[in-house]
């Protein structure tokens, strides 16, 4: 009896040891299988949230990007990305597969307008060294105007600007008592002011590069159109460049090298000017430049014959500020 008592207890216990060998394994698989599962959804949800970044970075390239892209692969899974709406609320859907997993990301966004600093002059020069020659019948009016010439409704800013009163002084010694009555605005005639600019102005035109709509290479421009009205752009110039005859624009215009303009061109909105050493500026012939014009070197030569103009305009600022959109974009809603 106490052998046949001594196997049931025996096998009982092996019974209970079974039963929680059993009941570990099964818990253990059902903890391997939802460490699958989350692992299977959590990277389906990376990939569909790639996917938007990857399709922010490519409507950064090309503005004019838009509708339905299907199939990219990405972290052993395939998204599908929806692009749709203007650009004032553009929205993004992208859709992933992982295995046996779909995730969707939905971003709603919408492209940044350029920034355009505050104005202090209708030339601005910052420079260590600073040389003219002004002759002809040169205009540089800080007072207000509009695109077609008529009276603009802002305060006359300076006709010309500098970082030091040495500067200053430098320039209204240079001038020729006919220049010197021509350059009109804030302060008086001639109006030169000091005014050092807060603003990094050559970090601005990179940013201007970053987003720029068309990228033209240095060398002479007779014709064609740099943007319009209705449409203004940034165009960035990579060198030296000579804008003659009938060339125009409207927008921004960043010229990284020497500026020279001659002919009938004429130019709505913001110029910059810029580079590492010299940067010279030529002007000849009836050109005229609406907005604003900045020169940003560590000498800067301006040169001016003709009868060219350089008027401030805030109507041609504000067109620059309110119609060209960067290509930085703001997230305004994200759905996962």
């Amino acid at each position: 009896m106490m052998g046949k008592g001594i196997l049931i207890i025996v096998f009982g216990v092996s019974t209970i040891v079974m039963g929680i060998i059993l009941q570990i394994s099964n818990n253990t698989i059902q903890a391997t299988e939802a460490s699958v599962n989350f692992f299977e959804r959590t990277q389906a949800r990376l990939i569909a949230n790639s996917g938007v970044e990857v399709y922010l970075e490519k409507m950064r390239r090309d503005r004019n990007l838009k509708g339905h892209f299907k199939n990219n692969p990405v972290l052993g899974g395939t998204y599908n990305v929806d692009i749709f709406g203007p650009d004032t609320l553009l929205t993004i859907r992208s859709t992933a597969k992982f295995r046996n997993y779909t995730h969707t990301s939905l971003a709603k966004t919408r492209r940044r307008l350029v920034d355009v600093p505050a104005i202090n002059a209708s030339i601005y020069v910052s420079s260590s060294s600073l040389n003219l020659n002004l002759n002809g019948n040169l205009d540089i009016d800080g007072n207000d105007r509009n695109m077609d010439g008529s009276a603009g409704p802002n305060p006359a800013i300076p006709g010309i600007s500098v970082n030091t009163p040495a500067d200053s002084a430098f320039v209204v010694n240079e001038l020729k008592p006919k220049i010197s009555k021509s350059i009109l605005g804030a302060g008086g005639t001639p109006s030169v002011a000091t005014a050092p600019s807060v603003i990094d102005w050559k970090s601005v035109a990179e940013n201007y590069i970053y987003a720029a709509d068309v990228t033209v290479p240095t060398g002479n421009y007779s014709t064609g159109t740099f943007g319009t009205a209705a449409n203004p752009q940034i165009t960035y110039v990579t060198g030296n460049v000579s804008l003659t005859g009938s060339a125009s624009g409207n927008g921004i215009l960043v010229v990284n090298g020497n500026l020279s303009m001659a002919g009938n061109f004429k130019f709505n909105g913001l110029i910059i000017a810029y580079g590492e050493s010299t940067i010279e500026c030529k002007v000849t012939g009836n050109g005229g430049i609406y907005g604003a014009t900045v020169f940003v070197g560590e000498t800067v030569n301006l040169q001016a014959t003709g009868n060219a103009s350089f008027y401030y305009s805030s109507q041609a600022l504000n067109m620059v500020s309110s119609n060209i959109r960067s290509t930085r974009f703001e997230i305004t809603d994200w759905w996962e």
